[in-house]
């Protein structure tokens, strides 16, 4: 009796979740029908949709105007939605002071870990309040010239090229690591080097995935999913400069609630490199092409 209670009872419970989820689909045709019968809530919708937002997402939230007066407001529209969106966006303000800290830098081939790690370096030892001692640690052995071109940074700015030793040392406040791509053999090592440190340093280890502003969505999404194993603790976008479409920097972000901590803008080694606030990103991701 007693297990035939409890089979009821999850029978039960899927039929509630069935239910809810044809409700929720329900509500997103209904808000849709509703905005698309509405000339400045449809014009603002498509405002918003073709910056990557989910059309059911923003259907729904104007839906809410429909019939109180407002739905001809566009100004107040648009600010409504902005506000939902700020809501929603994940930024992580930098510490002052930054703790000691083990940085990894993990992505795919090609999305300017090298580069960033230039630019987080110099931020980092010169650019602040205080000056910290930074060191960069190279665990790409795969990448053509990547040796390389840390090397010169290292040279130009003076922050030395380490071995491994230092990572356990403490000798320095905070220790740039630039790992390879997503090849099999990129991610064990990376495994290991994480499961290292996790037993051999006192360190905090902070992990950071490093995404292309050129990437679409979906493969943003994939990156997440090839490095799941890892404690990702933010993400940095890098190549903002090379595309003027953001609509899938901002799906991503509104998707994967992972907080992001800085914008790489351009070439320009340190100045290029961005803190990322809510208030940046509304501004220049979506509020410049809603004007």
């Amino acid at each position: 009796m007693h297990h035939e209670n409890e089979e009821d009872l999850e029978i039960t419970l899927e039929e509630i979740r069935a239910f809810r989820k044809e409700m929720l689909l329900m509500h997103g045709v209904l808000a849709s029908d509703m905005v698309d019968q509405q000339g400045i809530l449809k014009e603002v919708a498509e405002l918003f949709i073709t910056q990557g937002l989910d059309k059911v997402w923003v259907d729904k939230h104007l839906a809410d105007f429909v019939g109180s007066g407002l739905e001809q407001d566009k100004e107040r529209l648009i600010a409504y939605v902005l506000e939902e969106i700020d809501q929603f966006l994940v930024t992580d303000k930098e510490p002052h002071p930054i703790p000691r800290k083990i940085q990894i830098l993990i992505g795919s081939t090609g999305v300017g870990k090298t580069t960033l790690m230039g630019k987080l370096g110099a931020r980092y030892a010169y650019l602040l309040d205080q000056p910290y001692r930074v060191a960069f640690y190279n665990r790409d052995g795969f990448k053509l010239g990547a040796v390389e071109q840390l090397t010169h940074y290292s040279e130009a700015m003076e922050i030395p090229l380490v071995e491994r030793e230092a990572l356990t040392q403490g000798d320095y406040d905070i220790v740039l690591v630039d790992t390879a791509g997503t090849r099999g053999e990129s991610i064990y090592d990376l495994s290991e080097l994480i499961a290292y440190l996790g037993t051999h340093t006192d360190y905090r280890v902070e992990v950071s995935l490093v995404l292309s502003a050129t990437a679409k969505a979906k493969d943003m999404a994939h990156m997440m999913e090839q490095f799941r194993e890892f404690p990702m603790d933010n993400v940095i976008f890098t190549k903002l400069d090379e595309t003027e479409d953001r609509s899938d920097i901002i799906k991503f972000m509104l998707t994967h609630h992972i907080p992001i901590t800085y914008l790489s803008v351009g070439q320009e080694i340190p100045e290029d490199l961005m803190v990322a606030t809510n208030e940046y990103i509304l501004e220049k991701f979506i509020i410049e092409d809603t004007k």
